[in-house]
């Protein structure tokens, strides 16, 4: 038997630190190749998505928007597989094609709006195996509408993991068997591993916060425990945007950090750095059940603020010691847990 061709749909082209990096994780962990599939429009900016051919079906390549492209310097770290060259010409050999869902929010109705066949794996032949890994709904449950037409696409699945633990009764209930929590794919591997593909020459001389935001606002309470020097990024000024490298480098040698990114909450642990979240308001709070898996995983619920805290408490909060060795643990052994649930799927 040939060895078994991977293929991942994902939100790998995003300008968005922890996006990118969900999607690398991935990859390095299996060995698979990432289609590079692109929307003409953004999910960031809620654009009303207009109608995309199944890729299967109408080689008509792929619609590129520029100004939604991320243009880190880091994606030569990850190897992309065209659809009409690379997939659709070797069709005679469909049984051993796996294409792997996820990760990130790719089953959130607000983020793939009508691209339901693509981020579904709608497209797929019958003879290739389809699983998803640690895919996200971004909400408890899906509209309706959303949930009738996506239930057959899900059916077809051989496999299905989800992120965020509230998942799991949620699609239980619609019918579909074995489905699992597992952890992102960042996860998968250790701090260190990190540091190692992407090594900085930065040199930080003095004490600062970081903050990385992406659309919540900071409320004032916690604004007044900051140093005098503060690092921010925010993803609605893109002017903002720093590489990969630089984006580890800060939440790794800063004093704490703050965010209300999921991907920078991650981080924050595997770096064992203190860290706050401001939890998601403006775009539903259906957004923070991924918070809700990984804090409540690791003990760590405590570390999430709410809007009336004052600076006392926040600083409490901040100031709380974390017993990094227990939190190490739990990771291990979601990791391993996650890691053997993926070869099973794969190979099983």
């Amino acid at each position: 038997m040939n060895e078994l061709k991977k293929y991942t749909l994902t939100f790998h082209y995003s300008k968005n630190d922890g996006a990118f990096l969900q999607a690398f994780a991935l990859q390095n962990k299996i060995n698979s190749r990432i289609i590079d599939f692109i929307p003409k429009w953004s999910f960031f900016v809620g654009k009303k998505a207009e109608k995309y051919p199944l890729i299967f079906r109408k080689f008509i390549g792929i619609h590129r928007s520029k100004k939604y492209i991320s243009t880190f310097p880091e994606n030569k770290n990850i190897t992309l597989a065209q659809l009409n060259t690379d997939i659709c010409n070797k069709r005679e050999s469909d049984k051993e094609i796996v294409f792997i869902a996820g990760s990130d929010q790719i089953w959130n109705p607000k983020c793939i709006q009508n691209l339901t066949n693509e981020y579904f794996l709608n497209f797929t032949p019958d003879s290739c195996k389809r699983i998803s890994y640690a895919a996200s709904l971004g909400m408890k449950q899906w509209p309706k509408d959303f949930e009738q037409l996506v239930l057959p696409m899900l059916q077809r699945f051989d496999a299905i993991s989800v992120r965020e633990e509230s998942s799991v009764p949620y699609l239980t209930s619609l019918g579909l068997k074995n489905v699992v929590c597992v952890c992102d794919p960042t996860i998968l591997h250790k701090g260190d591993f990190y540091k190692e593909q992407f090594p900085t020459t930065k040199v930080y001389k003095e004490e600062y916060a970081f903050v990385y935001k992406i659309r919540e606002q900071i409320p004032k309470a916690v604004r007044e425990t900051f140093p005098n020097k503060v690092i921010t990024v925010d993803l609605q000024k893109r002017k903002t945007l720093v590489s990969v490298t630089d984006w580890l480098s800060y939440i790794d040698n800063a004093k704490f950090v703050v965010t209300d990114s999921f991907h920078c909450a991650v981080f924050c642990i595997l770096f064992h750095k203190p860290f706050l979240v401001i939890p998601n308001q403006s775009t539903g709070k259906g957004m923070n059940e991924r918070f809700a898996t990984l804090l409540g995983k690791t003990s760590l619920e405590y570390r999430c603020l709410s809007c009336e805290e004052s600076t006392e408490q926040v600083l409490e909060k901040l100031n709380s010691p974390i017993d990094w060795d227990h939190v190490d643990a739990i990771l291990e052994e979601w990791r391993t847990y996650s890691a053997n649930w993926l070869k099973n799927a794969l190979e099983g």
